[in-house]
């Protein structure tokens, strides 16, 4: 009898486990750069959060057709994106719905720098 207990709780946990919002798993999303210049830092953070945090790109350079393989967190699908580039310029996205994406290619269209998404199937 305990041993069905114990597999029952242990059932139970695991499924509580896997709908529960705070133990959501990150999400891999593959960033592109598509720029056409050098990009040297790189951050995504939730629009919640303060600040940037962490430079992405490292001590690294992505060049154009380079790709970063990063985790997000599905709990939060709105991003802040900030980009800066080699030539000292820079592009901010200030809410980008990254749900349900598993590519994002950042992109110059001539005038401007814009962002295009690859939905998961």
């Amino acid at each position: 009898m305990k041993q069905l207990l114990k597999i029952f709780l242990l059932a139970t946990f695991i499924v509580v486990a896997a709908h529960s919002p705070a133990l959501a798993l990150p999400e891999p999303l593959e960033i592109v750069n598509e720029t056409g210049q050098p990009i040297i830092s790189l951050y995504v953070v939730p629009v919640q959060k303060r600040g940037w945090g962490n430079d992405l790109v490292g001590s690294g350079i992505m060049n154009q057709g380079d790709k970063r393989s990063i985790q997000y967190d599905s709990q939060f699908p709105n991003y802040k994106i900030k980009v800066e580039f080699a030539d000292g310029s820079s592009c901010t996205f200030k809410s980008v719905d990254l749900l349900n994406t598993w590519r994002l290619s950042i992109w110059f269209n001539g005038t401007e720098f814009d962002l295009s998404k690859n939905a998961r199937g």
